[in-house]
């Protein structure tokens, strides 16, 4: 009988740790990180979110657009879910405001659409999108903000990557090495977003998981072995065309097990792959960059050239500050692309993953399993000249003379191949080396999350400089009664700058009762006329923002009025030397929305 579990009660006696633990504690890292990390702060990250929403939408591929570039009919609240959060990449120096934060969470989803480009992931299939598709779709059916929506796709994304790992650590013993390249700042870091950056990681370690397996059952692998295989493979090459190589992996697995339909499904897997990648090179356009030829023409003169590809190559690596950016956003330049650590952090992590790396050597097997590892470490290699070639292909003017836009991260993929191949076919933590690697890996991990909870906060939150503060007095009007109706003022900013508005949320003190009758919110447009939005006094609660629907427009003044009742007041900012404003929140047609400055959060 082929057992799978690889937690046995002998194996754990010879040191192997529960999967259950481990999953647990990464997906805890995990979501701390998202909670951290401000929305859409990941490379590309508003392109991938663009992408999973269109296949929310049923859109498998994407629009071709001859001045902008390939995309899809994009929500306009997600796309100003965008433009809050879009005001940080690239500005080191810029933070984020509480009223931002709380403009940006509370945009709604309109249901009017707008073409968006969305250039970058055309080159991907699909399927790696599901998890933060079904978190968006989930989100917009039942009413949830975009902000909710967007935390619910990240989470349903870390849990995704919990169960594959999960999964792959059932099926074959994983090692020190490849946890050290999991738990890495940058890794960290993409698998609390909503990137397909993590589940790429976590597909490779399910991909080279059940190859390893089948290499050591051979014929009597489980039969279910196979096209789970040939399924990882595909989505994963699909999304990651620099993982071509591992192709091999699917060919060998064939080999081992040699049946008819093993080789109907590498057949199959080859014809998908194919399929996409043509369409993919074929259909997507992308005007982010002027490569001078399409990308097939490029690809064709490079295939047609091996020496030129070569030739770029060596002058890309012989570049000393190109090398060290490659090792430095291996290890973590986080943000896009700035956000960087203490130059001691890096040498930190390259020595601890050294030493991770050099205990988790393993010669068991050795003579068994020497063609499979040898597959893997092939295969690594490969990818690697390969990432190099799809990045010369798709990013760079043609004819190039070194490859620009390389991150070190997109070598995270062939890491793991290379961590399995010189560390399989041994417990987890079995023996006296993997256990000094265990100790390690926890000093790893502590100076990972230590490290980014750090750069995050003074990245995002803390600002340089000391911060002046404003002195503002908040405090309640009198109480509503018919002969004292209530000033509603706007605030000075809406003032400057009026735009429409759908709701408007009041700060009420009920002076902790219920109230009872009924009032009325009277605004005034600039035009002078009056609106008038009813108002429930016994629904309104102390100290807490009620939200009217109130028609589309501008506004310049208003006040509430008593209609059969009273009793309760607004709360004001008055800030030193100006006068009062009603504690509001604008809520805008486009879904974005503003609070009165100095008021409590709502």
């Amino acid at each position: 009988m082929n057992r799978l579990d690889m937690t046995s009660p002998q194996e754990l006696r010879d040191g192997s740790c529960s999967r259950r633990w481990l999953i647990a504690l990464f997906v805890l890292t995990c979501v701390t990180m998202a909670t951290l990390i401000p929305s859409m702060q990941s490379p590309d990250e508003f392109d991938h979110v663009k992408r999973a929403y269109l296949l929310g939408k049923g859109a498998f591929t994407l629009q071709a657009s001859a001045d902008q570039g390939s995309g899809g009919m994009v929500d306009t609240g997600l796309l100003s879910y965008f433009n809050a959060y879009g005001v940080l990449p690239y500005r080191p120096h810029r933070k984020l405001s509480l009223e931002e934060s709380f403009a940006a969470e509370t945009a709604r989803w309109t249901g009017q659409r707008e073409f968006s480009a969305a250039p970058g992931t055309g080159y991907y299939l699909p399927a790696i999108y599901i998890p933060q598709a079904l978190g968006l779709m989930v989100g917009e059916a039942t009413g949830l903000t975009i902000g909710a929506s967007y935390d619910l796709a990240v989470l349903l994304t870390i849990l995704s990557c919990g169960l594959l790992l999960w999964a792959a650590f059932w099926i074959y013993p994983v090692n020190p090495a490849v946890l050290a390249l999991l738990i890495l700042p940058m890794s960290l870091f993409q698998f609390a977003s909503s990137t397909i950056d993590g589940l790429s990681m976590a597909l490779t370690v399910l991909s080279v998981s059940l190859f390893l397996r089948i290499a050591q059952d051979r014929r009597a692998a489980a039969a279910w072995l196979m096209p789970a295989l040939t399924l990882a493979l595909i989505v994963l090459i699909g999304s990651r065309v620099h993982m071509l190589p591992a192709l091999l992996m699917l060919a060998m697995a064939c080999f081992y097990v040699r049946t008819k339909s093993s080789y109907y499904l590498f057949i199959l897997a080859i014809a998908i792959i194919a399929a996409w990648l043509l369409h993919a090179m074929g259909s997507t356009v992308d005007k982010r960059v002027l490569i001078g030829a399409s990308t097939a023409e490029v690809g064709l003169h490079y295939l047609k050239h091996p020496v030129d590809f070569l030739r770029v190559l060596g002058a890309t690596l012989k570049r000393p500050d190109l090398r060290e950016f490659y090792t430095h956003s291996f290890i973590g330049v986080l943000g896009w692309l700035d956000a960087s650590f203490r130059p001691e952090v890096y040498r930190l992590a390259l020595l601890a993953l050294a030493a991770i790396g050099i205990l988790s050597l393993s010669f068991r097997r050795l003579r068994m399993d020497w063609p499979s590892r040898a597959a893997l470490l092939l295969c690594a290699v490969a990818s690697v000249f390969m990432t190099f070639l799809a990045l010369l292909v798709t990013w760079n003017k043609h004819p190039a003379d070194v490859v620009l836009g390389v991150q070190g991260r997109y070598f995270a993929l062939p890491m793991i191949l290379l961590a399995y191949a010189l560390g399989a076919s041994k417990g987890a933590f079995e023996g006296l080396a993997r256990k000094g690697a265990a100790v390690v890996l926890v000093a790893l991990m502590y100076l990972s999350i230590t490290a980014t909870v750090s750069l995050m906060l003074g990245r995002y939150y803390q600002s340089f400089a000391p911060i002046e503060s404003v002195s503002v007095s908040v405090s309640p009007t009198p109480p509503l009664s018919p002969a004292n109706p209530l000033r509603v003022s706007m605030s000075f900013r809406y003032l400057a700058d009026q735009r429409e508005i759908s709701r408007l949320g009041i700060n009420f003190g009920t002076h902790m009762r219920t109230n009872r009758g009924e009032a009325e919110l009277q605004l005034l447009t600039p035009a002078g006329e009056t609106v008038r939005v009813p108002i429930a006094l016994p629904e309104l609660k102390d100290n807490e923002y009620a939200l009217l629907d109130v028609p589309q427009g501008r506004y310049v003044s208003g006040r509430i009025v008593s209609i059969t009742g009273g009793g309760v007041s607004v709360w004001q900012a008055t800030p030193a030397g100006g006068g009062p404003a009603t504690c509001m929140v604008y809520v805008y047609v486009d879904g974005s929305s503003q609070f009165t400055e100095g008021c409590p959060t709502p």
